[in-house]
């Protein structure tokens, strides 16, 4: 949702969670993966290379999960 909305407050309203547990959230995954998957600049968001490549398998897994 990150991704698509490029916008912290619009992503967690789509995914039903406070814009500040979606931060935390990010900053985990980013911390756990030793990567940044987001720019964060003062008023835009950009997904890095490396992001890219992440979303698109969590897109795939998650298009998985819907088949079955």
């Amino acid at each position: 949702a990150l991704a698509q909305e490029k916008h912290f407050g619009k992503a967690a309203t789509r995914c039903h969670v406070t814009q500040p547990t979606l931060s935390v959230s990010i900053n985990k995954l980013e911390s756990t993966l030793g990567v940044k998957i987001f720019e964060r600049h003062h008023n835009s968001l950009r997904v890095t290379p490396i992001g890219e490549k992440i979303v698109e398998q969590a897109q795939r897994a998650l298009a998985e999960i819907n088949i079955i």
